[in-house]
């Protein structure tokens, strides 16, 4: 059947620039993950402690062995490479988008490597390295993801979004916190999302966003937080200079998290299962308890920042 012409008009967005045009566009992060298991079929895969337990579950559930392994202060590996064999799989995460560098070195000591690139949106992908990525941890999208694969899978099926939405219209039209349950009703449907194609409202929203604004001012963000907290800062990381950070991980001896919170600044947590998998003297069980992740996204500027500084200079 034809398109239907004419009647009530859709929302009507803009195409200003697609972004990673050579992937498989998918409807989530997990799935991108869950696209490079299946094609390459791997009997074990080694992945971090230091996690989200999206991966973990996702492994579970492709009916993979898997390992842990420890990371250093810097976020890199703690790994004798030689265990690898040819059946197995090494997934490293981009840690808040800050490790291009060090994986650009990684891919080159390991053969079957999985680059979770979902705290790293415009992280460039590796040829020949396989890697999925999460937008709407950068954008105001409801769900999507993307693949980079040596193999490829035939899916059939588009999914929609229309009805994922409601938070970020809640957010943009009334506050973050009235649209927070929504926010979480979502997070749980996505959970449970089959391996489909990405919508067509993600991929227009994707689209409609102007990139090269975002690139930049999450950079700025960075580096402004970066020099006012490089001195006390037990996990300084510089920025590389095409890196674009997802978050601003600061470690002090001062508990923020909840005066920050209560003054309406949201800080996420990474990640709240860890705890259950290492015990309470690992550097995790740290990242997760004691590494504070600010906000440095697109909608702030500097005058937002000196707030979150001084709020934090106040705390005794």
């Amino acid at each position: 059947m034809r398109k239907a012409l004419g009647g009530y008009l859709e929302l009507d967005l803009i195409s200003r620039q697609q972004i990673h045009d050579s992937a498989i566009a998918v409807n989530t992060g997990r799935n991108g993950l869950r696209y490079i298991l299946r094609t390459n079929r791997y009997r074990k895969v080694f992945l971090p402690y230091f996690t989200c337990d999206v991966v973990l579950n996702t492994i579970k559930e492709e009916g993979i062995e898997y390992e842990f392994y420890h990371i250093d202060t810097l976020l890199e590996p703690i790994f004798q490479w030689e265990v690898l064999k040819s059946d197995e799989a090494f997934l490293y995460t981009n840690y808040f988008g800050l490790k291009d560098g060090f994986i650009s070195k990684l891919v080159n000591v390991i053969e079957n490597c999985i680059i979770d690139n979902a705290q790293a949106f415009y992280a460039q992908a590796i040829k020949g390295v396989d890697s999925f990525y999460s937008p709407r941890k950068f954008l105001g999208v409801p769900d999507g993801g993307y693949v980079y694969c040596k193999e490829y899978l035939d899916i059939d099926k588009v999914d929609v979004s229309y009805n994922r939405v409601s938070h970020l219209l809640k957010r943009l039209e009334i506050d973050a916190e009235e649209g927070y349950t929504d926010f979480t009703e979502n997070e749980e449907l996505l959970a449970r999302l089959p391996l489909e194609k990405m919508s067509v409202l993600t991929c227009s929203l994707i689209k409609n966003v102007d990139h090269e604004y975002i690139k930049e001012k999450r950079r700025a963000n960075y580096r402004y937080l970066y020099e006012y907290f490089k001195d006390i800062n037990k996990i300084c990381l510089p920025l590389e200079e095409s890196i674009v950070p997802l978050v601003f991980p600061l470690w002090i001896d001062k508990d923020i998290r909840g005066v920050l919170h209560k003054n309406r600044c949201y800080t996420a947590t990474y990640w709240p299962n860890v705890l259950e998998w290492t015990d309470e003297y690992s550097l995790e069980e740290k990242l997760v308890k004691e590494v504070v992740y600010l906000p440095i996204d697109q909608r702030i500027c500097f005058e937002d920042l000196n707030e979150i500084i001084n709020i934090i200079k106040n705390i005794k």
